[in-house]
């Protein structure tokens, strides 16, 4: 199967792998048994379960004309009255008090993936004991346990993110201020899949670029359970956003005191930013930041003008070394050359830098890999660039999409998907030709459960690519280039 995308138009409502769940749950009447599957299937492979809080942060319509399935409805907004706890069914949260709130409360808990607490006041952040203090006058007591990372609900990851106390007090009881600054304060946490490039980039630098960027580097990040690495890694995109030092609140003493503090990030999807939630920034904005933070010089790919013409589009294969990985990245390097292309083999190792690897995508036109995250290096190829995914064995078509596709249109890019057959994994040296493995993937899901579906298609594949059929996919990326409307 090859899925061909030329146009920008399914950009504008995707978002992301939480959608697709609400969809299995709602068992939406259009989906057949197929679809369902893979939608239950997302949900567990990428651990992301729906909260109760509800979905007003899903996109009004959502429009994938690929697989004839539509969806519109209206997302209602949930309010809070003084006179009872903020949210009923909320352990989290409590206003003590019977008088009328003359402000917005402190957090917003409404929001499916992240609770953000957005404060503007007297207010002082003592990292040591993990708190933030809102001093008031008013007498009203309101009080907050905050996990300030963007996967609410997903117990695997908020297991390494430490809890902050957000809690009104008065003057009486604050602790005075040992520093004061005059820029707003942004806590977020590096704890969940920090090691995981796809949500380095979606659970945190994304929602992170959200939430500050109105700041324009007037802004201080305070990062609870905090990786050096992290931070050393991503220095230029924090950078980007932030002109002042960097803060360690696991081991921070101070008493800091802000008149603008946000507890938590904003989320509105995988690898998506939301125009109506962002003031109008959508992902191209980031990917204009991303060019200024990292120094990558090509806004648009290459032209070809015409069939003769001897420049060559450059196609860079990502050669994984883990799960999922080429096993003849040779020969798709050969027929990458013999199809007109410049063939440049590279993977992000831990010698190169960000800004250096991101530079070697910009400098190309073509990403071609197996899915998985180096995929999201989709984010530094320039305008017009064509984004190849290899679709392992699993009849994991639509995760595949989700996770990458959408996000490549997103950014104008064309996206080309080309999923493999049995005799091009590994898995057929494994099993017998008839084996539900092979035949029935659907199978194994439901009879054996995610766990072994994860192990045998996530882990244990590895891929042959048979470079003849692979060739017309390379020939389509190549006809992109002469178009005129690219």
């Amino acid at each position: 199967m090859i899925l061909l995308v030329l146009t920008t138009s399914y950009a504008a409502s995707f978002p992301g792998c939480e959608f697709l769940c609400l969809l299995s749950s709602l068992s939406f009447p259009v989906m057949d048994e197929n679809h369902r599957f893979f939608f239950i299937l997302l949900c567990v492979a990428w651990f992301n379960p729906l909260s109760s809080s509800g979905a007003d942060d899903v996109p009004n319509i959502l429009n994938r004309s690929a697989v004839g399935l539509s969806l519109s409805g209206n997302s209602a907004s949930a309010g809070a009255k003084t006179e009872q706890k903020l949210t009923s069914d909320h352990p989290d949260a409590k206003i003590e008090t019977g008088e009328k709130l003359q402000r917005k409360p402190l957090c917003d808990l409404t929001q499916r993936r992240a609770d953000v607490c957005d404060m503007e006041g007297d207010i002082r952040v003592h990292g040591n004991s993990s708190s933030v203090l809102f001093v008031t006058s008013s007498g009203l007591q309101e009080s907050y346990r905050i996990l300030p990372h963007p996967r609410k609900g997903d117990h695997a990851a908020l297991a390494t993110v430490t809890e902050v106390t957000v809690r009104s007090t008065t003057e009486e009881e604050a602790p005075k201020c040992t520093t004061k600054s005059r820029v707003p304060a942004v806590i977020f946490s590096n704890g969940g899949y920090m090691f995981n490039f796809f949500h380095d980039i979606s659970d945190a630098l994304i929602p992170l670029y959200i939430t500050s960027h109105r700041f324009d580097g007037e802004v201080q990040f305070l990062i609870r359970d905090m990786l050096p690495w992290w931070v050393e890694k991503f220095q230029p995109l924090l950078k980007g956003l932030s002109r002042y030092d960097i803060i360690d609140l696991n081991r921070d003493h101070e008493v800091r005191c802000y008149s603008h503090v946000i507890v938590g990030i904003m989320f509105h999807g995988d690898l998506y930013i939301d125009p109506t939630k962002s003031g109008g920034l959508t992902m191209l904005d980031y990917g204009a930041y991303l060019r200024k933070s990292l120094g990558l010089k090509r806004e648009t790919a290459i032209k070809l003008a015409n069939p003769d013409e001897e420049k060559k589009p450059r196609v860079l294969i990502v050669n994984r070394k883990g799960t999922r990985r080429f096993t003849n990245v040779d020969e798709i390097e050969r027929m990458v050359e013999m199809s007109g292309f410049q063939a440049v083999v590279s993977e992000m190792h831990e010698n190169k830098s960000l800004a250096e690897f991101a530079q070697v995508v910009n400098s190309c036109d073509v990403l071609l890999g197996l899915h998985g995250a180096g995929m999201t290096n989709l984010i530094f190829l320039p305008t017009n660039g064509v984004l190849i995914q290899i679709v392992p064995l699993g009849r994991m078509e639509d995760v595949c999409w989700i996770n990458y596709g959408a996000p490549a249109v997103r950014v104008k890019l064309h996206y080309l998907q080309y999923s493999i057959r049995a005799p091009e994994s590994n898995l057929i040296d494994q099993f017998p030709k008839d084996d539900p493995v092979i035949l029935d993937p659907k199978a194994v899901f439901e009879k054996q459960g995610s766990a072994r579906w994860v192990s045998l298609y996530m882990h244990r594949q590895t891929v042959k690519l048979d470079v003849e059929r692979f060739r017309s996919v390379l020939w389509h990326a190549r006809e992109i280039f002469r178009q005129p409307w690219n």
